[in-house]
């Protein structure tokens, strides 16, 4: 059985998973410099990922897949507590989409226009993940 985490240890640990976001979405810009699109659109996936399980451990709602927390961020998140808006969990699943195919179909390669447009969403989800957070945290005095 596991154990539960404490608020200030869940805390924590949402503030480590922001970082990881943030230090990943430095990344895919970095990739888009230098015309890496496909690493650039994974990067961008994998920094709303980690934002995603930032604000799900604050909630205390633990997945262990990429598909889990997709679903239990749409499910949670945005479809019964309204923190989130409704088009997030679309532009989780097209990121998601994008990035199993820039990392595992053969021939597949992005544009320019495409790892933009990828890092867009991610700065945006990135942006308003940190303001739910710093909400949630600014909530519970710690």
């Amino acid at each position: 059985m596991k154990e539960q985490l404490s608020l200030e240890d869940r805390i924590g640990l949402s503030k480590y998973r922001s970082e990881i976001a943030n230090q990943r979405l430095k990344e895919a810009r970095l990739l888009l410099k230098e015309e890496l699109y496909n690493g650039a659109i994974s990067r961008a996936y994998f920094a709303i990922h980690a934002i995603s399980r930032s604000l799900l451990i604050l909630h205390d709602i633990k997945a262990s897949t990429h598909e889990g927390v997709k679903i239990m961020l749409s499910k949670e998140l945005i479809k019964e507590a309204k923190i989130l808006p409704q088009d997030f969990a679309k532009k989780y699943s097209q990121l998601k989409a994008l990035r199993e195919d820039a990392d595992y179909e053969d021939f597949m390669e992005y544009t320019k226009e495409d790892a933009e447009d990828a890092i867009v969403i991610a700065e945006k989800f990135i942006q308003k993940g940190l303001e739910v957070i710093e909400g949630i945290i600014t909530k519970s005095k710690i």
